[in-house]
């Protein structure tokens, strides 16, 4: 076994999962963010709630158009002079004095409507420019993100291929036995030994483990089971 190459391998297999883990962040970063979704969904509640007051706006008008309507035709019978019936006369009084109060509250709910239109307008104005100004800058981090994520997969490429190289100079029997403890040590099989530390827990060594790697010998960590490897 060549624990040099292992460790090259090992190096090399590293920085294929850094990638493939930047490149899965990237991936999920292009999802449309929490402060679009919030601004898109202001502005579609602007729009449903001006429309919802020109509505009513709009028939408190045509109901007031109506009664004055009413109320007309009603003061040209009772001034006509055909109507000499004094109980129709009284009920013709009574019916434009109805249609006047009528006209009056409804006149007070139209000014109340035109008050909120003009409220909803100012809210989807604002909405709008705010959905403008959030698009605008998720367009400009989208656009960073489809780089990245083009440079990463142009550069996992390249690695696996390297990779696919490397593993062909590792005689079966060894790259087996890395597969097999890649997996179980969280992907990393083989680590360096700085002076008499292992980099893959962190712990001291003794002096003979020490010679043992440095002569490029087989040797695992006593404490995380990591191959050691001399840097």
């Amino acid at each position: 076994m060549n624990i040099h190459q292992l460790f090259q391998l090992q190096k090399l297999d590293t920085e294929i999962d850094d990638k493939k883990k930047r490149l899965g962040e990237v991936l999920k970063a292009q999802n449309e963010p929490p402060a679009l979704r919030a601004a898109r969904q202001r502005a579609e509640t602007a729009v449903a709630e001006l429309q919802k007051w020109q509505t009513k706006h709009q028939n408190l008008t045509l109901e007031v158009n109506s009664l004055n309507t009413k109320a007309k035709n009603s003061e040209n019978r009772l001034y006509s002079g055909k109507v000499t019936n004094p109980k129709e006369l009284s009920d013709l009084q009574h019916e434009i004095e109805s249609l006047g109060r009528r006209k009056s509250a409804l006149e007070d709910e139209v000014l109340e409507a035109l008050v909120m239109v003009e409220d909803a307008q100012a809210e989807k104005t604002a909405a709008d420019e705010a959905l403008e100004t959030a698009v605008a800058q998720w367009d400009k981090q989208s656009a960073h993100l489809k780089a990245e994520q083009n440079e990463l997969a142009l550069a996992l490429h390249k690695l696996m291929q390297t990779r696919k190289t490397r593993a062909t100079t590792i005689d079966a029997t060894s790259l087996q036995e890395y597969e097999q403890l890649r997996k179980q040590k969280h992907g990393l099989a083989v680590v360096g030994l700085r002076v008499n530390m292992c980099l893959g827990c962190r712990t001291t060594v003794s002096a003979n483990t020490v010679k043992a790697v440095d002569e490029g010998r087989k040797v695992y960590c006593g404490d995380c089971g990591r191959l050691l490897a001399a840097l």
